[in-house]
């Protein structure tokens, strides 16, 4: 529950500090483990848990995890050794997820009598196809960072750690050339492909449009652009490109 609490409180001060312009949730030592291990955290011996208890982990799971998909900056999830159960479930939420070839990644709950109750029936089963998330949600069974890079359960498989800390560092920078106000729109349209229809998306979208150009923010970027440059939305200045 301690892990559940700071990435609650670092998504509520991310939210709240706009100077803050992109969060990574990185695992130290062999990954991300299984939201089971908060069975451990309750005070209870497990014959002694109850209904109630059962659903206040699960509830916990779920406001973590919308927390971290509202909210209006990129949220960059790093799995180098891999994730299982609950711990994919969270990475789930995050808008770009990496990790290396030889991680290992599973829904192990099948072979616990437990259910992968923080969204990865559901994230899961809408990121990767249908097939796949059958394999991977009835058998149990482990791919590998390559194999869920192609299944598009992560964004991007790298080598080894040191590649992938290269490559989270070139995402981080290319996002200073990212506006702020365009990013949070993006997402909130991308969020839509979830709940609404076509037509709901798109009038989403063109009511996003007004939105983000009203605040101006455009004015220079795009006057740098036709010059043959970039902006830098940390800097506030034209950059070479």
């Amino acid at each position: 529950m301690s892990v559940i609490a700071g990435l609650n409180a670092a998504a509520d001060e991310a939210r709240e500090d706009k100077s803050i312009r992109a969060i990574l949730i990185d695992a130290a030592g062999d990954g991300f483990h299984n939201g089971a291990v908060m069975l451990g955290e309750m005070g209870k011996e497990w014959p002694d848990l109850t209904r109630e208890d059962y659903r206040r982990i699960i509830d916990l799971g779920h406001g973590l995890g919308r927390n971290i998909a509202s909210l209006d900056i990129p949220v960059i999830g790093i799995a180098s050794a891999g994730a299982l159960g609950g711990g994919l479930e969270m990475l789930c939420r995050c808008d770009l997820l990496y990790t290396t070839d030889e991680a290992r990644f599973s829904f192990p709950e099948v072979t616990l009598g437990l259910v992968a109750g923080w969204g990865g029936t559901q994230w899961a089963g809408r990121m990767i196809p249908y097939r796949k998330a059958q394999e991977l949600l009835l058998l149990g069974e482990e791919i590998d960072g390559r194999t869920a890079e192609e299944w598009g359960l992560v964004t991007r498989s790298l080598p080894n750690r040191a590649a992938l800390d290269a490559h989270v560092e070139a995402v981080l920078q290319r996002f200073r050339r990212c506006a702020p106000i365009s990013v949070k729109w993006h997402k909130e349209a991308l969020r839509a492909l979830w709940n609404k229809s076509l037509i709901e998306g798109e009038a989403l979208e063109a009511a996003a449009v007004p939105e983000a150009m009203s605040t101006r923010a455009w004015f220079k970027p795009t006057a740098a652009f036709f010059e043959g440059k970039g902006w830098d939305y940390m800097r506030g200045e034209a950059i070479e490109p």
